[in-house]
C-alpha cells in the first residue's frame, strides 16, 4: 500500500511538472529542448521505489519489538483462553463456598466429569480433605501447593500436586486451582522407598554385623546384628568412633591404629580384630572394609561387614594346645621311662640294703633318706606317666557318687575350717567307665587348687548330675563331643581367673598369676588322667566372682547303676591261683621292645610263645603253625591291619582262639577302634607280670574276663 501510494503521488508530481515547463518554455526558442514525458515519469517511478523501500527498513529500525505478524495476535483475553484450554495441568475457579465455577479440558478428561456434571459442586467431591475431620473449606484457608488424592468419576484415586491462588476482581474474588497428575513420579518415588526398603531389610535380615562409616571412622548406622552383638543401640553409638565402641579403653588406641590404617589404604581391605560387647564378653571377628564412591570417584562411606570367628579360634588354639600337649606327654613318656629305671634301682638296692641293716646301724637313716627320696620320684613317675596318658589303669563301671563319698574325709581336710564345703550328688547318675582311684585323685587335685585360691575362705561346692551336650563343646579340654556324660562339678567363691589363665590352666608349670606361683604338674596330670578315661575339662570364670570347674565322665553302659551300688563280678578281674600254663601264644606287636617285655613276661611262666612284628606275619605264623594255637596276645592297631581284624581273620581258620589286648596306647586310640577301657590292658614301664599273667589265664580258662570280640 504504500508502495502505491507513493507511485500516484509521485506520477501527479510529474505531469505537473511536465505541463509547468511547457507553459513557462519561450515561445521563440530556436531550438528547444523537448523530454519525453514518459522518461521522465519512468526516472521518478523508480525514485519513488527506492524511497519507499527505505522508509519502510527505517520504519522497522524504529520499533525493533513489532514484527510483520505483530498485526495478526489476538487480544490478550483471547491468549489467556487458549493458554486455559490448552493446558495439560486441570484447572478449576471455585467461589468462596468451595463450588466450581468452571474447568478446563484437562480437568474434564483427568478426573472424568463434564461442566454440566460438575459445575457448582464442591471441590472436595474431586479432591478431598487429607484427614479425616477437617473441614472441606480448610483448603481456601490455607492457599499454596500441596500433595493430594484425587478422585475420578469411577472412584479410583491417584496422586496430584494441588495449586491454590486467589483471583480479585472488582465485583469479587474466586480461586484458581491448578491440578497436576503426578502418577509417573508418585509410582517412581514409591519403587525408591521398596527397594530400600528392601536394602534396609536385607541389611538387619543378614546375620552378620554391619556398620556403615564416615572415612575418619565415625558411626553413622549398624544393623540389628551389630546391635545384638555389642549390646549397643544404633543411637547411642552413632557420630562415634567405632574403635571407641568395640574396644575395651586400654585398647581402643592400638585397634584404632589398626583401623586408621586400613581407612587410608585401599579397598576392600581384611583384617581380624577383637571387638568387646558392653558386657565384657570379647569376639574375634574377621572384618572386611568395602567403601562406596560418588560420581567423582570420592569415597562417601566405607561399610565395614565383621563375622564372629571366636569358636573357630577357639578350635584352632585347641589343636594347637592339644599338639604342644601332646609333644609334652612324648617327652614326659620317654623321661618316666628312663627314670623308672633308674627308681627301680635305687628303690630295690636301698631297699635290700635295710633288709641287711641292724636298726642301730648309723648309716640306716641315711639309706632311709634314699628310699624316701626314691618314693617320691615315684610318685613324679606316676604324674609323668598319666600326664603322657600311660598311667597303669585298672577301668571298671562305677558311680560318681562313690567315689565323691570315698573321697569326702579327705576333701574336707583340704576345705579346713575357713572354707564352707558343700557335696551334692545325684543317686540316678549313669555309670561311668574309669578307673577309681583316678576319679579320686582328678577330684582331689581340682579341689585343692580351688581350696589354695580361697586361703582367706570361701563356699567349695561339688555337686554330680547326668549330662546331656547336645552338640560338641570346643571350649573343653580335650574338645567334648555331643552325647551323655555323668559330670562332676567343683565351683568356688574365689577371684575369677583370667582368660589367659583358663586358656593354659592345664599346662604344664603354667603360672596361674592368681596363685603367685606354678601349679606345677597337678592340673597337667589332672588333664591328662581324664583324658585317658575319655573324659572332657571345662573351666568357667564367672564375671560376678568364682570358677566353675566342670570334669564330663562319657557314660559306661546303658542301664543306671543306684547310689551304693558296687558292680558284679562280671566286671571284676578274677584272679587265679595257677598262672602257670603249657599252652602255645601268638604275640603280635609292632614295638620289639613292649613284644619282647611280654615275650619275658609269659616264657618263664610255661608257655610257647611265636612273636610276629605285623599283621600279615602273624596270620602267616598262625596259619602255619602245626598244632593248635590257643590265644593271640596282639596290640590293638599293627602294620597292615587293626588288632580286631588279625582275631577275626585267625578265627576262621581256628574258631576256639582266644584273644587278649595289649597295649601302652592312649586311651582315645582304644576307643576309636570300638573298644571299652575295660577289655584293653594297658601296658607300660611298671607293669607286673601277674596281671598279664592273670589275663591271659583267664581268658584260656574260658572266663568272663575273655575280652576277645
Amino acid at each position: 500500500m504504500i508502495l502505491l501510494r507513493s507511485v500516484v503521488l509521485n506520477a501527479v508530481i510529474v505531469f505537473a511538472a511536465s505541463a509547468a515547463r511547457l507553459v513557462a518554455a519561450p515561445s521563440g526558442n530556436a531550438f528547444p529542448v523537448v523530454v519525453p514525458p514518459w522518461v521522465v515519469v519512468f526516472f521518478l517511478l523508480i525514485i519513488s521505489a527506492a524511497g519507499g523501500c527505505l522508509w519502510q527498513v527505517l520504519n522497522t529500525m524504529r520499533r525493533p519489538g513489532r514484527s510483520s505478524r505483530t498485526a495478526g495476535l489476538p487480544a490478550e483475553d483471547t491468549l489467556n483462553a487458549v493458554i486455559v484450554r490448552e493446558s495439560s495441568d486441570a484447572l478449576f475457579t471455585i467461589n468462596a463456598a468451595g463450588l466450581i465455577q468452571s474447568l478446563n479440558p484437562a480437568a474434564r478428561q483427568q478426573f472424568g466429569y463434564t461442566i454440566e456434571e460438575i459445575r457448582d459442586k464442591s471441590i472436595s467431591a474431586l479432591i478431598p480433605p487429607p484427614a479425616r475431620g477437617r473441614q472441606r473449606a480448610n483448603y481456601m484457608a490455607n492457599p499454596g501447593t500441596r500433595e493430594l488424592f484425587g478422585v475420578r468419576r469411577d472412584g479410583s484415586r491417584f496422586p496430584i500436586d494441588v495449586k491454590l491462588d486467589e483471583l480479585t476482581f472488582a465485583n469479587g474474588s474466586l480461586m484458581a486451582v491448578s491440578v497436576r497428575d503426578v502418577s509417573a513420579r508418585y509410582a517412581a518415588e514409591r519403587e525408591v522407598e521398596r527397594r530400600l526398603a528392601a536394602s534396609e531389610a536385607i541389611v538387619h535380615q543378614t546375620g552378620a554385623p554391619l556398620f556403615v562409616l564416615s572415612r575418619d571412622g565415625k558411626i553413622e548406622r549398624m544393623n540389628r546384628a551389630s546391635e545384638m552383638l555389642l549390646d549397643f543401640s544404633s543411637g547411642e553409638v552413632k557420630g562415634q568412633a567405632i574403635w571407641e565402641i568395640v574396644a575395651m579403653p586400654e585398647r581402643a588406641e592400638e585397634l584404632q591404629s589398626q583401623m586408621e590404617g586400613l581407612l587410608r589404604g585401599t579397598f576392600p581391605a581384611r583384617s581380624e580384630m577383637v571387638f568387646t560387647a558392653r558386657d565384657g564378653r570379647e569376639y574375634t571377628m574377621s572384618c572386611v572394609f568395602t567403601a562406596t564412591l560418588d560420581e567423582f570417584g570420592v569415597i562417601e562411606t566405607v561399610i565395614l561387614t565383621a563375622h564372629d570367628i571366636s569358636s573357630r579360634k577357639a578350635l584352632e588354639s585347641s589343636h594347637l594346645r592339644t599338639e604342644r600337649l601332646a609333644a609334652v606327654s612324648r617327652l614326659a613318656g620317654g623321661v618316666a621311662h628312663d627314670f623308672n629305671n633308674l627308681l627301680t634301682a635305687i628303690t630295690g638296692y636301698s631297699g635290700m640294703a635295710l633288709q641287711n641293716l641292724d636298726s642301730g646301724n648309723p648309716i640306716r637313716k641315711d639309706l632311709e633318706q634314699i628310699k624316701r627320696a626314691g618314693d617320691r620320684g615315684a610318685a613324679i613317675t606316676r604324674q609323668l606317666l598319666a600326664l603322657s596318658g600311660r598311667h597303669p589303669r585298672q577301668p571298671r563301671l562305677l558311680h560318681l557318687h562313690d567315689s565323691v563319698k570315698s573321697a569326702e574325709r579327705m576333701l574336707r581336710v583340704l576345705a579346713g575350717e575357713a572354707i564352707h564345703l558343700e557335696i551334692h550328688t545325684d543317686p540316678a547318675l549313669p555309670r561311668i567307665e574309669a578307673d577309681a582311684a583316678q576319679v579320686e585323685e582328678v577330684l582331689l587335685h581340682l579341689a585343692a587348687f580351688l581350696c589354695e585360691r580361697m586361703s582367706k575362705g570361701g563356699r567349695l561346692t561339688i555337686r554330680t548330675q547326668p549330662e546331656r551336650l547336645e552338640r560338641d563343646n570346643c571350649d573343653s579340654e580335650p574338645p567334648v563331643r555331643a552325647g551323655e556324660y555323668a559330670s562332676v562339678t567343683l565351683s568356688d567363691t574365689s577371684q575369677p581367673l583370667s582368660r589367659e589363665a583358663v586358656a593354659h590352666l592345664f599346662e604344664p608349670f603354667f603360672p596361674a598369676r592368681e596363685t603367685l606361683r606354678s601349679n606345677g604338674l597337678g592340673l597337667a596330670m589332672v588333664a591328662g588322667l581324664v583324658k585317658q578315661n575319655g573324659g572332657a575339662i571345662l573351666v568357667t570364670a564367672k564375671p560376678g566372682g568364682g570358677n566353675v570347674i566342670c570334669v564330663y565322665w562319657p557314660k559306661g553302659a546303658a542301664q543306671t547303676l543306684v547310689a551304693g551300688e558296687r558292680p558284679g563280678p562280671l566286671f571284676m578281674v578274677p584272679k587265679p591261683v595257677v598262672l602257670e600254663g603249657t599252652e602255645t601264644i601268638l604275640v603280635a606287636m609292632a614295638n620289639a621292645e613292649e613284644r619282647a617285655r611280654v615275650r619275658a613276661m609269659l616264657v618263664p611262666a610255661g608257655y610257647t610263645v611265636i612273636a610276629a612284628r605285623s599283621g600279615l606275619q602273624a596270620l602267616e605264623m598262625a596259619h602255619k603253625q602245626e598244632g593248635t594255637l590257643h590265644a593271640v596276645v596282639t596290640d590293638i592297631t599293627l602294620p597292615g591291619m587293626s588288632g580286631a581284624d588279625l582275631i577275626m581273620a585267625i578265627r576262621h581258620a581256628q574258631p576256639g582262639v582266644r584273644s587278649i589286648y595289649v597295649t601302652s596306647r592312649p586311651s582315645v586310640e582304644i576307643l576309636e577302634q570300638g573298644l571299652s577301657l575295660g577289655s584293653v590292658m594297658s601296658l607300660q614301664e611298671t607293669t607286673e607280670p601277674r596281671e598279664l599273667l592273670e589275663r591271659v589265664r583267664a581268658a584260656l580258662t574260658n572266663r568272663s574276663m575273655s575280652v576277645g570280640r
